[in-house]
């Protein structure tokens, strides 16, 4: 298991997660009341519906670049990250702008607030 006490820990987890399609793994790496704005107009509330959004994702999106992103610390506990996300679908290549609002609870950090943009 990924060392979710560090940042790298955690963004290296992140992707492990995303990529195997683990819903259940993915969910659990946001906040209980995380928001989450993605590729939908809607903002997205909550732990369980951030699960169901990513299972909306087809069965081949995966992480195909997420370099380490830029770190900003707020305090100890909470850290803004920012970064360009490459997505692949297939063939298909999505390039997306992402944010991160982490939140350091028990020792592991979880993602408070995501944000997800297409670059272009």
């Amino acid at each position: 298991m990924t060392d979710l006490s560090t940042l790298e820990g955690f963004h290296k987890r992140w992707v492990e997660v995303f990529n195997s399609h683990d819903l259940d793994a993915h969910a659990a790496l946001y906040t209980d009341d995380a928001m989450l704005f993605g590729s939908v107009p809607e903002l997205i509330i909550g732990r369980a519906s951030i699960r169901d959004y990513f299972a909306g994702r087809g069965p081949k999106v995966h992480v195909a670049r997420y370099p380490f992103p830029r770190v900003v610390m707020i305090s100890d506990a909470v850290a803004a990250t920012a970064a360009h996300v490459d997505f692949a679908d297939g063939d298909s290549s999505m390039p997306y702008r992402v944010t991160w609002m982490l939140v350091k609870r028990e020792g592991e950090w979880k993602i408070a607030q995501h944000h997800g943009s297409p670059r272009g």
